[in-house]
């Protein structure tokens, strides 16, 4: 049995809105690393001025297309990084490893998704 043309554009547009918001999702996955990286590092130097600067710096870097892509890399391996760090806490090199590809793979898929709502938008 064929498909109607009104049921592949409906699929089309389920697709889209699906598409939509997994990158809404990436956005705000990306602008809330950036806000806790910036109230972060304005605790540990408290410094407002630190605070504001990091806030303010990523946001026009992710203005920048080749700037953004450097700066969502960055993020990734820094989500890799992090995972290294909690999978340390067991004493256990595997438990290190698993959890750096598994942080790896879920920021770098956010990511994915945060530079295509960026492109869109």
């Amino acid at each position: 049995m064929e498909k109607s043309t009104g049921d592949c554009v409906q699929n089309e547009i389920r697709k889209g809105v699906n598409q939509a918001k997994q990158s809404e999702q990436g956005a705000n996955w990306f602008f809330a690393e950036i806000l806790i990286i910036s109230v972060v590092a304005g605790f540990y130097f408290s410094s407002w001025w630190v605070f504001g600067g990091i806030l303010l710096g990523s946001i026009l870097l992710a203005v920048n297309k080749k700037a953004r892509f450097v700066l969502l890399i960055i993020l990734t391996v820094g989500c890799g990084a992090v995972g290294w760090i909690i999978g340390s806490w067991f004493d256990n090199l595997g438990t290190s490893v698993v959890l750096t590809i598994i942080s790896l793979l879920i920021s770098g898929g956010y990511h994915i998704w945060a530079n295509q709502w960026m492109e869109d938008n």
